[in-house]
């Protein structure tokens, strides 16, 4: 049995390739099951795992392999699973998407929330569309009423954004990833002056994000993992 850290776009490669190979998908968020259950049924596991309760279930379900394919941000269980296979000496495989390395000029870089958003709101800036999702949104509530949210269209998500501070006619509920055109439409229609996103990996849509912003001529802000 193989165990797949998944999530993402990648994880629908690495299942193409194992052909006819037993494995399970855990995944962490409500989207993320809600997604891969319709295409994976039986085989999706919705569970934050630590490393105790990983350690048991590898055990359990006499896992082979564990094979990484989580989000670039997902740092914990990343390293969880490090250090069981390494205690329980099981293959680990990283299958994590690398981070895009693109520079823009007008690109101001961050490695936590909280900093990201002191920048914005000290630049005052007048209208920012925030896309790094709801679970760190709240960071953002300081500028909530100059600020728009980009978020999964997920009840949970909205109500994070409006804990938050951000009125309904501030949340846009939408499922990516999203061509650089749509970003650069997004901007338009509400006159962005900063794009405040995180560095998801080759293939999130971060890329499109970058040149929509260079093409506008506007700030962008990034959150990037240490």
């Amino acid at each position: 049995m193989i165990l797949i850290l998944g999530g993402t776009s990648t994880t629908h490669e690495i299942i193409k390739t194992l052909s006819n190979s037993d494995y399970i998908i855990s995944v962490t968020t409500e989207y993320g099951y809600s997604e891969f259950n319709k295409r994976y049924p039986s085989k999706v596991l919705h569970t934050r795992f630590t490393t105790g309760s990983l350690t048991k279930f590898i055990k359990e379900k006499s896992i082979k392999q564990v094979i990484d394919s989580t989000h670039p941000h997902a740092k914990e269980i990343t390293k969880n699973a490090i250090e069981v296979c390494t205690a329980l000496n099981i293959p680990y495989i990283n299958k994590i998407r690398t981070l895009e390395d693109i520079h823009y000029n007008r690109m101001h870089m961050f490695t936590s929330y909280d900093d990201a958003a002191a920048f914005v709101q000290e630049k005052g800036y007048k209208s920012v569309l925030i896309t790094t999702g709801s679970n760190n949104i709240d960071k953002f509530a300081g500028i909530a009423d100059v600020s728009y949210a980009r978020v999964l269209p997920f009840e949970k998500s909205l109500q994070a954004c409006l804990d938050a501070g951000f009125h309904y006619s501030r949340i846009i509920a939408m499922q990516g990833p999203f061509s650089e055109s749509f970003n650069i439409a997004l901007i338009h229609e509400i006159n962005a002056d900063c794009f405040v996103t995180k560095n998801s990996g080759t293939g999130s849509g971060y890329a499109e994000k970058i040149s929509a912003c260079e093409k506008c001529g506007i700030d962008m802000v990034t959150v990037q993992p240490e």
